[in-house]
């Protein structure tokens, strides 16, 4: 009886679990019909296109940072108090333009006294010339009149006059080239990038005050693997690629470091970019550097049926069309994308038909 009990139990266990197993297959749910109406006719009337292995540059990208060839620091040559500052970052200037204007109170009032001391020399010197001459003529009409010592002395206070008008010329144009320091002008075109002081701050020689760089200078400076970098030329046409732009711009070699990074393995190569649109110091980019030749195959995308996250294609065979799963790549130009693998030169694909409307 006990025998025969259990023998019931496991009946009924596999009659459960055979219940379970048929509902989760869906045995007991109502099938949704299939709509045919938008499924690709695998059929010989479609469009057929038969694939072709094209041949593209193999690119390298190597990543860089943009950074300005020509960039330069203003800072002042004498210590003063700013009484203004015409520019901030972001701006603008031209070669010249004054930019930061110093407290020149007290070196105009050094240029007005050495101007009033070569004034004085001049005096005297005219004065000297007077008394000499006269002397001259005096010693001319009559030599006894006038002694060798009142000679010599009126020649030494000649030369002495003469070198004293010398040296506070020499004395004004040093005030005025120290006045010249308070006007800090732009050397170069450029674009300001840092201010670093403000008016009513003291300015102090050597101390930046404002930070500008070429616009028109601006280089991807990349680290290229040697056996790259080994094969690259100066004034070698490239293109470099700003991510954040999503642009391509072009670029021809500049400057090839001639030291490798003992580390890395990688030479520094510079290469300025045509166009400066968006484009500013410290943007990352990528310098593309063909490197040999790579065998691709493209599709058009009308021909890729997508189910799920798997790509199809419908290849005409012999025995007639299939479906056959295909790896793709990046797309291309012309409603056409990668192949990677999948498909071989010279089979043909069906595209699929355009439902009339």
């Amino acid at each position: 009886m006990k025998i025969a009990t259990k023998i019931f139990g496991i009946f009924v266990a596999l009659a459960l679990l055979g219940g379970v197993m048929a509902f989760l297959a869906g045995l007991f749910v109502e099938k949704i019909p299939i709509d045919s109406s938008k499924v690709v006719p695998q059929t010989d009337t479609a469009d057929i296109f038969t694939i072709e292995v094209v041949s593209e540059p193999l690119i390298e990208r190597a990543a860089g940072t943009l950074r300005a060839k020509v960039e330069t620091v203003i800072s002042p040559l004498i210590s003063a108090t700013i009484s203004s500052i015409t520019v901030w970052a972001g701006d603008e200037v031209q070669p010249g333009e004054v930019l930061v204007n110093l407290d020149a109170r007290e070196l105009k009032a050094r240029v007005d006294q050495a101007h009033q001391a070569v004034v004085s020399a001049r005096a005297m010197l005219t004065q000297t010339e007077k008394e000499a001459k006269r002397v001259q003529r005096i010693f001319k009409a009559d030599p006894g009149a006038i002694s060798k010592a009142e000679r010599d002395r009126i020649q030494t206070a000649l030369s002495t006059t003469r070198a004293q008008h010398v040296s506070s010329k020499r004395h004004e144009d040093e005030a005025r080239t120290a006045l010249s320091y308070s006007k800090l002008t732009s050397p170069i075109a450029g674009r300001i990038v840092d201010r670093y002081a403000d008016p009513g701050d003291t300015a102090r020689p050597g101390v930046p005050v404002l930070r500008l760089y070429n616009p028109a200078t601006l280089r991807l400076e990349t680290s290229v693997r040697e056996s790259v970098a080994s094969k690259l030329k100066e004034n070698q046409n490239l293109t470099a690629e700003i991510d954040a732009l999503d642009k391509r711009f072009d670029g021809v070699v500049d400057e090839i470091v001639p030291s490798a990074d003992p580390g890395s393995r990688t030479f520094l190569v510079k290469v300025s970019l045509t166009g400066d649109v968006g484009l500013y110091p410290g943007m990352f980019g990528r310098l593309l550097i063909p490197i040999g030749q790579i065998e691709k195959i493209y599709i058009p995308t009308a021909a890729v049926t997508h189910v799920g996250q798997l790509d199809f294609v419908i290849v005409k065979t012999e025995q007639g069309a299939v479906r056959r799963y295909v790896r793709l790549g990046q797309r291309g130009s012309d409603e056409r994308i990668e192949v990677v693998s999948g498909l071989k030169a010279g089979e043909q694909v069906l595209l699929k038909q355009r439902t009339a409307e």
